[in-house]
């Protein structure tokens, strides 16, 4: 159930975004205005960063803030990932944070195999905070068609890869979101540092780790 929140409630998620985002621009997990963020609120409306933006010169008054139908409330126009964000809210009522990045190795890992794939595991962490990988079909940026994709690839795991664009991870904050989109990425750096020799964890030990992950 929603409930009003207070301005410092919301100041508070503000800086959050802007923080995250630096960091993010800073570790190379997104570069020139790729990528975006957001924040849902206990009175369902959502926080997100604004279209055209770097993640990494944000301020707080950039912020975007939209109702769960996706119009504007207040703020720079936002990213046009909408749909995205929205799908992962609506599919998923129990997560308040959606990092979206196109880091490097798990955009390649995502855009070299098939629609359908579950990544391989190779440390017991990326199962056993996210969850079941798939890697998702391309759909063009923006469209409902690649929330739609997103959605199926969150129902059961925090973290999906889209083919040929990058990864979405989901938490309960966006500590917990970043934390996923970060496993995704240095489990992909893992498959391609190895020459693709990498040695992924057995099948039962995968199911084991992937019961303990926070959906």
């Amino acid at each position: 159930m929603s409930r009003k929140v207070t301005y410092a409630e919301e100041r508070a998620a503000r800086r959050e975004l802007v923080a995250w985002g630096k960091e993010l621009y800073d570790q190379g997990l997104v570069k020139g205005s790729g990528g975006n963020l957001s924040i849902r609120l206990e009175d369902d409306t959502v926080l997100m960063t604004p279209t055209g933006w770097f993640l990494g010169h944000m301020t707080e008054e950039c912020i975007s803030r939209i109702d769960m139908e996706g119009n504007l409330l207040d703020g720079e126009k936002p990213t046009k990932e909408v749909p995205l964000h929205l799908a992962v809210y609506q599919e998923r009522p129990n997560v308040r944070a959606v990092c979206h990045t196109h880091s490097i190795y798990a955009t390649a890992y995502a855009s070299s195999v098939e629609n359908g794939t579950i990544m391989p595991v190779y440390v017991p962490s990326v199962a056993a905070k996210v969850g079941p990988v798939m890697v998702t079909a391309f759909a063009f940026p923006g469209s409902e068609q690649l929330g739609e994709n997103v959605r199926a690839g969150i129902r059961n795991s925090n973290g999906t890869l889209l083919s040929n664009h990058g990864v979405v991870a989901v938490g309960k904050d966006m500590t917990a979101a970043v934390s996923v989109a970060n496993e995704i990425e240095n489990n992909a750096m893992l498959h391609f540092v190895s020459g693709q020799t990498a040695r992924p964890l057995s099948d039962e030990d995968v199911e084991k780790l992937y019961k303990k992950a926070p959906l």
